[in-house]
């Protein structure tokens, strides 16, 4: 795949430069549009930036030293790192929102309000996302020839001339990422009152307003950016062509630095994981009563363990809905993912669906795909569709499979690329068909990596809201469309108590993908 974009690159730079010149001349006409395109970019441009600074280092004091901890910071970040965006918001906006502690404690203004609030929390947001993929490529530098480099060189000249070098498309890959989300997330945008592409989509079309074919094409040419940003980063995602190595990459010993760097590696993970749990645990368990010099805001233990173990039944219609249709969802996505992985192994054209299917689903935004999906069940001409749209969750199941495939691929793609290829071949020798080699063979050495996908794609539709508010059927209600209303009233007791209950899940879900990894680890 790798060796066909290279072939093509070129027409795409030519086709990108005359598109980026209409495009000028569009928003040139168009203030609106101006103001939209400039929010849009700014914010994404801002938040992946920020991220990658911040995250960068992080994932190589957790991937490449031998800083203390970093197997439990590992597992923190893991349940970060599928933590839906809307319960990072509730968390951090009970901290440092308008009815936060701090502006509680302070009498002051929010610290999170307007653009300032948007930025961080999609920076926050995002880092979980940045470490998991430049770790990604600096476990996947050679070892071999950072062990050559150590022979002539020091461990900061191999860290600068050789590793650093390696994982260069990592960084790319995870700055295009994080910026193609928060181009494409209406969440915070909607939250914060910032008017962006995405959120106009949601806004005007989603709820009702109509608009003149012409005014469509500003948000087209938008989308169509992203999704050229999607596929390129979708290239630099795709498992390299060259030999995965199974050796162990080299720790670079920090020595005396060493306790230094833990206490730093530490300390940041507990900021991101302590404060928003403890601001959710203040907001649950906090009681305002009225007295007759005033209102008395009071904090009890007993009240937060009862708003966070009463949320399952309390809103049990919202998690058996949302949990029903995350599993469809998941399964789906799994079974979708296997067979595009499976042929994408082996390179070349064979790449091309699993290449396009990642870099499209990646880059559309989720209003975008809910409002394609509206207009696919409104066929006058075929009422079925029309009843299974409004009795039934398929609009909505299908939503949340297009939200969980691209990451379930990329997650199948990369175990299924390191199946022993002599093995593969010697079982073709022996007449072996290509369906018993996949189920014979390929699956029961990479049941885990399935594993992991399914319960992947399963936090992803979890947290699946953009699309999803658009198509949920009349008498459904999913918990992340309930929580974004509450949110815009404030977060209260019961938000903060049902958050705390999906990040406990969250951590469940860490801990078993933890505990699969290890296990396949030994097994190998």
């Amino acid at each position: 795949m790798h060796r066909v974009w290279r072939k093509w690159r070129g027409f795409v730079a030519w086709a990108s430069f005359a598109a980026l010149v209409a495009t000028v001349a569009l928003l040139a006409a168009d203030p609106r549009s101006r103001v939209l395109a400039s929010n849009t970019i700014l914010l994404s441009c801002a938040v992946a930036s920020a991220s990658v600074l911040l995250a960068a280092p992080l994932a190589f004091l957790l991937v490449r030293t031998d800083v203390v901890g970093r197997k439990m910071a590992g597992v923190l970040l893991l349940a970060l790192l599928f933590m839906p965006l809307y319960v990072q918001a509730a968390a951090w906006q009970a901290g440092f929102g308008v009815t936060g502690w701090y502006a509680s404690a302070a009498g002051g203004p929010a610290l999170l309000e307007g653009w300032r609030g948007a930025i961080a929390i999609h920076v926050l947001a995002a880092i979980p996302w940045v470490v998991a993929i430049v770790g990604i490529g600096l476990r996947l530098a050679e070892p071999e020839l950072e062990e050559e480099a150590l022979l002539d060189g020091t461990p900061g000249q191999v860290f600068r001339r050789v590793t650093i070098r390696r994982a260069a498309n990592a960084l790319a890959a995870a700055f295009l990422w994080v910026a193609i989300a928060t181009a494409g997330e209406m969440t915070i945008a909607d939250l914060f009152r910032i008017r962006t592409f995405s959120e106009q989509v949601y806004t005007e079309f989603a709820l009702g307003d109509g608009a003149a074919p012409w005014k469509i094409v500003p948000s087209a040419i938008a989308t169509l950016w992203i999704v050229v940003a999607g596929l390129i980063l979708s290239n630099r995602l795709i498992p390299p062509d060259r030999f995965t190595s199974q050796r162990q990459s080299p720790v670079f010993r920090l020595g005396r630095w060493r306790a230094l760097a833990s206490l730093i590696m530490l300390g940041v993970v507990g900021l991101l994981l302590g404060i928003p749990i403890g601001s959710l645990m203040w907001k649950a368990g906090t009681t305002v009563t009225r007295e007759a010099h005033g209102f008395v805001r009071s904090w009890s233990l007993d009240r937060c363990f009862q708003m966070v173990f009463g949320s399952p039944v309390r809103f049990s219609h919202e998690f058996g809905w949302s949990l029903a249709i995350a599993s469809l969802a998941a399964t789906a996505a799994v079974i979708i993912g296997l067979p595009l992985a499976w042929s994408a192994r082996r390179g070349g054209y064979r790449a091309a669906p699993a290449w396009l299917t990642i870099g499209f689903l990646l880059a559309l935004p989720g209003p975008l795909i809910g409002l394609g999906l509206v207009a696919c069940f409104n066929v006058p001409d075929w009422p079925w569709l029309l009843r299974l749209y409004d009795h039934s969750i398929a609009a909505v199941w299908i939503a949340q499979t297009l939200h969980a495939l691209p990451l379930c691929t990329l997650v199948l793609w990369y175990a299924l690329r390191t199946v022993a290829t002599d093995l593969l071949h010697s079982a073709t020798l022996e007449g072996t068909g290509a369906l018993r080699r996949f189920f014979r063979i390929a699956l029961p050495q990479r049941w885990s990596a399935v594993a992991a996908a399914w319960l992947i794609a399963l936090a992803m539709a979890w947290g699946e809201l953009s699309a999803s508010i658009l198509v949920v059927p009349p008498g459904v209600t999913i918990l992340p469309v309930r929580i974004f209303g509450l949110i815009h009233y404030g977060v209260d007791d019961q938000v903060a108590g049902v958050s705390l209950a999906i990040t406990a899940g969250f951590f469940g879900i860490a801990l078993v993908m933890a505990a699969v990894t290890r296990l396949a680890s030994r097994r190998r």
